[in-house]
């Protein structure tokens, strides 16, 4: 059986774990529009950290004076490509209320005519996205014991309220940031 094979037998093994995870992230309710989710912010941007380091990536948190950046860097081999990959923990306010079937904040798995659908806010935009980076990283790692590449993760907290602290903090980390 060659690599990937291993590696997309991690991937099917490790699914409820890995969804287990994404519902902790999608929990909690890092709305960057509304000051009075500061602090969900944070703890979603250092719940990020953690779990990035527990696979071993050296992340960390970079506030900004918005919302906090993530960056996680994870050597592979020195002579193998590097790559980025960005994504947003923040998520819309979720109003108007009454149109939710379920709490925003509390994923459910549906079954709908075209199978099954994770309903919560953040699901698709973009949390699931940037979980599905370090799940690959995550099953790839427990598969063959390391990445072949090296990799940079970088996610934001403020993709929905427009980016403010972006470029700044782009410009001032460049060298950090800096890919194949």
């Amino acid at each position: 059986m060659g690599r990937v094979d291993d590696v997309l037998r991690e991937v099917d093994e490790g699914v409820p774990a890995a969804l287990e995870r994404l519902f902790e992230l999608l929990r909690i309710d890092s709305v960057s529009t509304d000051s009075a989710y500061r602090d969900s912010c944070v703890r979603a941007a250092d719940w990020l950290v953690q779990d990035l380091k527990s696979i071993g990536f050296d992340a960390q948190r970079h506030n900004t004076p918005g919302h906090p950046m993530v960056v996680a860097h994870h050597k592979g081999q020195a002579d193998q490509p590097h790559v980025l990959f960005y994504g947003h923990y923040d998520v819309q306010p979720v109003d108007p209320l009454e149109l939710w079937h379920t709490p925003p904040f509390e994923p459910t798995i549906d079954e709908t005519d075209n199978g099954k659908v994770i309903r919560a806010r953040g699901a698709a935009d973009d949390k699931g996205q940037l979980m599905t980076f370090i799940e690959a990283c995550r099953c790839w790692q427990l598969a063959t014991g390391s990445l072949p590449i090296n990799v940079t993760l970088f996610f934001e907290g403020e993709e929905e309220s427009g980016s403010p602290s972006l470029i700044p903090f782009m410009k001032e980390h460049v060298d950090s940031l800096k890919a194949d």
